[in-house]
């Protein structure tokens, strides 16, 4: 099915929407009138690992891809309790080759956002285990990316984080993992193996729950030897992001993400 409209009051940005569906695993991909030709976002959406959808989330996703001229293929992994670890991460595999059938690795960026920017970090390590050819980098906003849930920024921001907290991951956790041990870097990247892996563009806020994963992440990776951008942002919700271009401060968070796709992908599309 394919829908056209507009995702923001301007000419240049209609998009089309289109549901498809990857060997079982349904994904939407949205793309924009102006997008650069033959590149994608391949986005995850946020929820826990049992919450969400790429429907839900499609308004923000639109508007963002707009804003990175690129076309977004976001993907309806399957959800716990129903489907428990690794069916996120196996669907984010199925979805990935798929898409790579289309689109070259070295065009492709990963995109995801609190549960789904550690999916999409959780691909990245799955996808050299299996050796297939990495994609060009990876965009997380506020990554859940340590399901071990023992940061000191769960207490010390559990009263500037009104969207997250340290319940709601131990219980989301829980049921994602249903007994599969945390320390499973498929589950908890931070405690994967980075050497070798492409530019990650960490995106979180200095007063939610998550800080400190982006933070490990981070420090583990540029230890590493990986191309780490990190960008902390003062005072604002978790994944204030995707309420862009509404606030200040979502547009300075997409205004960066675009710098760094053109770093990426225009002198690919240009060679």
């Amino acid at each position: 099915m394919t829908d056209t409209q507009p995702a923001v009051n301007d000419r240049d940005a209609t998009v089309e929407v289109e549901q498809l569906d990857f060997t079982g695993v349904p994904v939407l991909r949205i793309r924009p009138a102006r997008a650069r030709a033959h590149t994608a976002l391949l986005h995850f959406h946020g929820g826990g690992y049992r919450q969400g959808s790429p429907q839900i989330f499609s308004d923000s996703v639109a508007r963002i891809a707009v804003a990175c001229r690129t076309q977004v293929f976001s993907v309806g992994y399957r959800l716990s309790p129903q489907s428990a670890f690794p069916a996120a991460v196996d669907d984010a595999v199925t979805a990935y080759v798929s898409i790579t059938e289309q689109i070259a690795p070295n065009r492709l960026v990963l995109w995801g956002d609190s549960a789904g920017g550690g999916l999409a970090a959780a691909l990245m390590l799955r996808l050299r285990q299996l050796q297939i050819p990495a994609p060009s980098g990876a965009f997380l906003f506020s990554p859940w990316a340590d399901l071990r849930n023992t940061a000191g920024s769960f207490a010390e921001n559990a009263m500037t984080d009104e969207r997250f907290s340290l319940d709601k991951a131990t219980e989301a956790a829980a049921s994602y993992l249903a007994g599969h041990p945390a320390t499973d870097p498929l589950a908890s990247p931070v405690l994967g193996d980075w050497a070798g892996q492409p530019r990650i563009v960490l995106q979180a806020s200095d007063s939610e729950v998550l800080r400190d994963d982006s933070l490990l992440l981070a420090r583990i990776a540029t230890d590493a030897g990986v191309d780490v951008r990190l960008k902390l942002h003062n005072g604002v919700p978790h994944i204030w992001n995707l309420a862009y271009p509404s606030t200040p401060a979502s547009e300075q968070a997409i205004d960066y993400m675009v710098e760094q796709l053109g770093e990426m992908l225009d002198p690919i599309v240009r060679a």
